[in-house]
């Protein structure tokens, strides 16, 4: 038992001896006879500990938004009344949520009900409460993770092209191009066998949660390809973050997938992320452990994220400070540098535009300029326009 298991249960037991207590002195009924009566009415669950899904006769889908083009966040209600932006994550073994609303920080908590918006519910199930990158209580941020724990529960479809996710297997009766490749569990989480030009690569973490598909700095130093670095970001993972570089490799596979030419960060630890998922309605049968990969052949949806595009990159916890600029890129151009303090883009005000409203507009093509509005570290105020 983990430490927040057992403080879980120890704030439990310390809330039913006062139950138990007070039941005793108002009434005068023996302690031994209270608790008989407590379990009769209550049960000996404590609450949280047996799964409950509803609504999952309803085939239809729900609507995602796909931040940097690649992250799957779903629109959710907690416990009746809390609204949230969640990340699908299977990269993530547990769900979870924010600790400055549920409590309980790097520990656990009672979720009574988790539902989206086609009206699937999880219900009466322990989620991981948190303070990262990932579970913010702010809109227009990252607000909590649906992980695998819940996930798993189905054989889900997720649709990039359509921005959909199926909490079925839209491929029942399979297509002619479809690729079908095991994985196995490690950690609770799903791991495959990568390629890389047909050099073994061991077992990836298969993961939504990852933006793009990552391999490392060794891994690079042993394959024939010598590409070009692309840009360059800060990466938020759960509880930390690194500078990466982002390069365009080729003869990459998951199993006997391989798409071509894809996008990569070159980091401290290998994933197959969204940058290979995008290329394919992607379907997770987890019911028997296998990745389902149907080719798009139409492409129109994989464009630049903003950060590849505009050579900006914005702080995940606060929209308005710029924490890093790609030298020679469109915003160093303009004049924008690391340290900005962003007032507006386009007229817009950045706190209306937050974290994922900053990146949709700087990602959409039928925009070519930018104006920006924005302080300096010495306080000065400056308004530059950025055409693309």
């Amino acid at each position: 038992m983990n430490i927040s298991v057992l403080e879980v249960a120890v704030n439990n037991a310390i809330n039913t001896m006062k139950i138990l207590s007070g039941l005793h002195r108002l009434f005068k009924i023996p302690l031994l006879l209270c608790l008989l009566l407590f379990l009769a009415i209550f049960g000996c669950s404590g609450g949280g500990s047996d799964l409950d899904i509803t609504g999952n006769d309803n085939p239809t889908p729900i609507e995602v938004k796909l931040v940097h083009g690649t992250l799957l966040v779903v629109k959710a209600v907690a416990n009746d009344s809390i609204p949230l932006d969640m990340l699908v994550d299977t990269g993530s073994s547990r769900t979870h949520v924010p600790s400055e609303i549920f409590g309980n920080p790097n520990g656990e908590v009672y979720i009574s009900s988790l539902c989206l918006e086609n009206g699937l519910c999880f219900n009466n199930f322990m989620a991981q409460s948190s303070n990262s990158a990932f579970t913010q209580n702010k809109d227009g941020y990252f607000n909590g993770i649906i992980g695998v724990d819940l996930l798993k529960n189905f054989n889900v479809t997720f649709d990039y092209k359509n921005e959909l996710i199926y909490f079925y297997d839209t491929l029942e009766n399979d297509s002619s191009g479809m690729k079908t490749i095991s994985f196995q569990y490690q950690s609770s989480r799903p791991y495959a066998n990568v390629s890389i030009e047909d050099q073994p690569q061991g077992t990836n973490l298969l993961d939504t949660g990852a933006a793009y598909t990552r391999i490392t700095f060794s891994i690079l130093d042993t394959l024939n390809q010598e590409p070009e670095v692309l840009f360059e970001s800060v990466v938020f993972n759960f509880n930390s973050s690194e500078v990466v570089d982002y390069v365009s490799l080729v003869d990459y596979c998951v199993g006997v997938a391989c798409p071509g030419e894809i996008i990569v960060q070159i980091g401290s630890w290998p994933a197959v992320g969204g940058t290979f998922f995008r290329e394919y309605l992607t379907i997770f049968r987890f019911s028997q452990n296998v990745l389902k990969l149907d080719r798009y052949n139409d492409k129109s949806h994989i464009k630049k994220s903003g950060i590849h595009r505009m050579g900006l990159q914005i702080n995940i916890y606060d929209a308005s400070e710029i924490i890093y600029v790609v030298e020679d890129g469109f915003a160093w151009s303009g004049g924008l540098r690391e340290g900005d303090e962003i007032i507006s883009v386009n007229g817009i005000p950045i706190d209306s535009l937050g974290y994922f409203g900053i990146y949709e507009l700087l990602a959409d093509t039928s925009i070519e300029e930018y104006q920006f509005l924005f302080i300096t570290p010495a306080g000065d105020v400056k308004d530059v326009t950025i055409s693309l």
